[in-house]
Protein backbone atom coordinates (compact mmCIF):
# COMPACT_ATOMS: atom_id res chain seq x y z
CA UNK A 1 0.00 0.00 0.00
CA UNK A 2 2.71 2.55 0.98
CA UNK A 3 4.41 1.57 -2.56
CA UNK A 4 1.46 2.39 -4.28
CA UNK A 5 0.89 5.57 -2.54
CA UNK A 6 4.20 6.81 -3.07
CA UNK A 7 3.84 5.75 -6.81
CA UNK A 8 0.88 7.85 -6.68
CA UNK A 9 2.25 10.78 -5.15
CA UNK A 10 4.93 11.12 -7.55
CA UNK A 11 2.96 10.74 -10.54
CA UNK A 12 1.10 13.81 -9.04
CA UNK A 13 4.52 15.73 -8.16
CA UNK A 14 5.78 15.14 -12.14
CA UNK A 15 4.58 17.59 -14.98
CA UNK A 16 1.85 16.35 -16.55
CA UNK A 17 1.88 16.24 -20.11
CA UNK A 18 0.48 19.47 -21.81
CA UNK A 19 -1.83 19.08 -25.13
CA UNK A 20 -1.28 22.75 -25.50
CA UNK A 21 1.74 24.51 -27.30
CA UNK A 22 2.42 27.87 -28.84
CA UNK A 23 -0.66 28.48 -31.47
CA UNK A 24 -0.24 31.22 -34.25
CA UNK A 25 -4.05 32.07 -35.62
CA UNK A 26 -5.88 31.73 -37.39
CA UNK A 27 -4.66 28.59 -38.97
CA UNK A 28 -6.00 29.04 -42.16
CA UNK A 29 -5.36 32.20 -44.51
CA UNK A 30 -5.95 33.54 -48.12
CA UNK A 31 -2.90 34.79 -50.28
CA UNK A 32 -2.20 38.54 -50.74
CA UNK A 33 -4.92 39.81 -47.97
CA UNK A 34 -3.65 41.71 -44.91
CA UNK A 35 -4.32 39.67 -41.72
CA UNK A 36 -4.08 39.97 -37.80
CA UNK A 37 -2.16 37.59 -36.45
CA UNK A 38 -2.17 36.34 -32.55
CA UNK A 39 0.36 34.11 -30.61
CA UNK A 40 -1.13 32.38 -28.14
CA UNK A 41 1.29 31.35 -24.89
CA UNK A 42 0.04 29.12 -22.51
CA UNK A 43 1.73 28.46 -19.27
CA UNK A 44 1.25 24.86 -18.15
CA UNK A 45 4.48 23.67 -16.66
CA UNK A 46 3.64 23.99 -12.82
CA UNK A 47 5.89 26.31 -10.62
CA UNK A 48 7.81 27.47 -13.29
CA UNK A 49 7.15 31.01 -15.45
CA UNK A 50 7.54 31.32 -18.95
CA UNK A 51 10.06 34.69 -19.26
CA UNK A 52 10.52 34.74 -22.93
CA UNK A 53 8.63 33.18 -26.48
CA UNK A 54 10.76 33.65 -30.03
CA UNK A 55 8.33 33.21 -32.57
CA UNK A 56 10.19 32.44 -36.33
CA UNK A 57 7.58 33.39 -39.19
CA UNK A 58 6.97 31.34 -42.18
CA UNK A 59 8.81 31.89 -45.05
CA UNK A 60 5.40 32.55 -47.55
CA UNK A 61 5.04 35.25 -44.92
CA UNK A 62 5.69 39.25 -44.45
CA UNK A 63 5.05 40.83 -41.26
CA UNK A 64 4.69 44.26 -41.37
CA UNK A 65 3.25 45.93 -38.19
CA UNK A 66 3.12 44.67 -34.17
CA UNK A 67 0.83 45.50 -31.73
CA UNK A 68 2.20 46.95 -28.59
CA UNK A 69 3.27 44.14 -26.05
CA UNK A 70 0.95 43.67 -23.00
CA UNK A 71 1.95 45.75 -19.97
CA UNK A 72 5.46 43.93 -18.41
CA UNK A 73 6.32 42.70 -21.43
CA UNK A 74 9.15 43.78 -23.91
CA UNK A 75 9.20 42.84 -28.15
CA UNK A 76 12.62 42.75 -30.36
CA UNK A 77 11.81 42.10 -33.62
CA UNK A 78 14.25 39.82 -35.54
CA UNK A 79 15.78 40.52 -39.24
CA UNK A 80 17.00 38.54 -42.10
CA UNK A 81 20.05 39.56 -44.10
CA UNK A 82 17.90 40.59 -46.76
CA UNK A 83 15.90 43.02 -44.25
CA UNK A 84 12.87 40.80 -44.45
CA UNK A 85 11.70 40.63 -40.43
CA UNK A 86 12.00 36.60 -39.82
CA UNK A 87 10.91 36.74 -36.14
CA UNK A 88 9.78 38.22 -32.74
CA UNK A 89 10.53 37.84 -29.22
CA UNK A 90 8.57 38.69 -26.31
CA UNK A 91 10.30 38.58 -22.92
CA UNK A 92 8.36 38.45 -18.97
CA UNK A 93 6.50 36.87 -17.01
CA UNK A 94 3.97 34.25 -17.60
CA UNK A 95 2.55 32.14 -14.18
CA UNK A 96 1.60 28.87 -14.68
CA UNK A 97 -1.93 28.09 -15.83
CA UNK A 98 -2.14 30.86 -17.83
CA UNK A 99 -1.87 32.29 -21.10
CA UNK A 100 -1.09 35.06 -22.73
CA UNK A 101 -1.78 36.86 -26.57
CA UNK A 102 0.60 38.77 -28.99
CA UNK A 103 -0.58 40.19 -32.16
CA UNK A 104 0.99 41.57 -35.46
CA UNK A 105 -0.03 42.09 -39.03
CA UNK A 106 0.91 40.55 -42.51
CA UNK A 107 0.37 38.86 -45.32
CA UNK A 108 1.14 35.75 -47.83
CA UNK A 109 2.69 35.74 -50.82
CA UNK A 110 2.82 31.99 -52.45
CA UNK A 111 -0.03 29.44 -51.96
CA UNK A 112 0.56 26.14 -50.00
CA UNK A 113 1.59 24.92 -45.74
CA UNK A 114 3.76 26.59 -43.97
CA UNK A 115 4.90 25.97 -39.93
CA UNK A 116 5.26 28.92 -37.15
CA UNK A 117 8.26 27.54 -35.38
CA UNK A 118 8.50 28.94 -31.47
CA UNK A 119 11.05 28.56 -28.68
CA UNK A 120 9.65 28.70 -24.72
CA UNK A 121 12.03 29.92 -22.34
CA UNK A 122 10.96 29.41 -18.71
CA UNK A 123 12.16 30.30 -15.21
CA UNK A 124 14.53 27.69 -14.87
CA UNK A 125 16.62 28.48 -17.97
CA UNK A 126 15.11 25.88 -19.97
CA UNK A 127 14.08 26.28 -23.40
CA UNK A 128 11.01 24.35 -25.31
CA UNK A 129 11.48 24.11 -28.88
CA UNK A 130 8.24 24.19 -30.78
CA UNK A 131 9.55 23.39 -34.03
CA UNK A 132 8.45 19.84 -35.67
CA UNK A 133 6.19 19.33 -38.33
CA UNK A 134 2.00 19.79 -36.65
CA UNK A 135 1.16 17.16 -35.54
CA UNK A 136 -2.25 15.33 -37.23
CA UNK A 137 -3.20 14.91 -33.15
CA UNK A 138 -3.57 18.22 -31.28
CA UNK A 139 -3.44 15.87 -28.01
CA UNK A 140 0.03 15.24 -28.45
CA UNK A 141 1.46 14.76 -25.19
CA UNK A 142 4.86 17.06 -24.60
CA UNK A 143 7.60 14.04 -24.22
CA UNK A 144 9.99 16.78 -21.85
CA UNK A 145 11.02 20.30 -20.97
CA UNK A 146 13.78 20.90 -23.54
CA UNK A 147 12.20 17.77 -26.23
CA UNK A 148 10.71 19.41 -29.53
CA UNK A 149 7.32 19.32 -30.03
CA UNK A 150 4.65 20.46 -32.69
CA UNK A 151 4.81 23.82 -34.56
CA UNK A 152 1.65 25.55 -35.30
CA UNK A 153 0.63 24.92 -38.68
CA UNK A 154 -0.56 27.62 -41.25
CA UNK A 155 -2.56 27.19 -44.58
CA UNK A 156 -2.39 29.29 -47.40
CA UNK A 157 -5.26 29.25 -49.89
CA UNK A 158 -5.60 31.18 -52.84
CA UNK A 159 -7.47 34.31 -53.80
CA UNK A 160 -11.35 33.49 -54.85
CA UNK A 161 -11.20 30.14 -52.64
CA UNK A 162 -15.10 28.98 -52.41
CA UNK A 163 -14.73 27.52 -49.39
CA UNK A 164 -10.77 27.57 -46.90
CA UNK A 165 -10.00 24.75 -45.05
CA UNK A 166 -10.87 25.03 -41.45
CA UNK A 167 -13.64 27.40 -42.74
CA UNK A 168 -17.68 26.96 -41.69
CA UNK A 169 -19.02 24.93 -44.54
CA UNK A 170 -21.73 26.95 -46.66
CA UNK A 171 -25.26 26.04 -46.20
CA UNK A 172 -27.01 23.26 -47.70
CA UNK A 173 -29.91 22.93 -50.13
CA UNK A 174 -30.98 20.30 -48.10
CA UNK A 175 -29.55 21.11 -44.37
CA UNK A 176 -31.90 23.60 -42.31
CA UNK A 177 -31.32 27.01 -42.81
CA UNK A 178 -30.77 26.42 -46.81
CA UNK A 179 -32.59 27.92 -49.61
CA UNK A 180 -34.62 24.69 -49.98
CA UNK A 181 -37.02 26.56 -47.39
CA UNK A 182 -37.69 29.54 -49.64
CA UNK A 183 -40.56 28.03 -51.57
CA UNK A 184 -42.61 26.64 -48.07
CA UNK A 185 -42.09 30.45 -47.06
CA UNK A 186 -43.51 31.75 -50.26
CA UNK A 187 -46.35 29.34 -50.40
CA UNK A 188 -47.28 30.53 -46.75
CA UNK A 189 -46.74 34.02 -47.58
CA UNK A 190 -49.44 33.32 -50.31
CA UNK A 191 -51.79 31.99 -47.92
CA UNK A 192 -51.26 34.70 -45.90
CA UNK A 193 -51.61 37.13 -48.45
CA UNK A 194 -55.09 35.46 -49.77
CA UNK A 195 -56.60 35.00 -46.42
CA UNK A 196 -56.02 39.28 -45.57
CA UNK A 197 -57.95 39.64 -49.00
CA UNK A 198 -60.42 38.32 -48.73
CA UNK A 199 -60.70 39.76 -44.81
CA UNK A 200 -60.64 42.82 -46.10
CA UNK A 201 -63.37 42.21 -48.38
CA UNK A 202 -65.57 40.72 -46.14
CA UNK A 203 -65.18 44.00 -43.53
CA UNK A 204 -66.02 45.94 -46.70
CA UNK A 205 -69.35 44.25 -47.40
CA UNK A 206 -69.98 44.63 -44.04
CA UNK A 207 -69.68 48.13 -44.34
CA UNK A 208 -72.04 48.80 -46.81
CA UNK A 209 -75.11 50.82 -46.20
CA UNK A 210 -77.61 48.58 -46.34
CA UNK A 211 -80.90 49.90 -49.16
CA UNK A 212 -83.90 49.87 -48.07
CA UNK A 213 -87.08 48.95 -50.07
CA UNK A 214 -88.63 51.93 -51.64
CA UNK A 215 -92.30 52.91 -50.12
CA UNK A 216 -95.10 51.58 -52.46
Amino acid sequence: MRRAALAAALALAVPAAASAHVDVLPVTITEGEATQFTVRVPNERPGLSTTAVRVVFPSQVTVFSFAPPPPGWTMQVQSAANGRISGVTYRGRLEPERYQDFAFLGNAFATGKGVWKAFQTYSDGKVKPWTTPPAADEDTAETGPTDPGPGSPLTIVAKGTATAPGAPPAASADAPGGDSGAPVWLAAAGVGLGALALLAAGLLWTTRPMSLPEDE
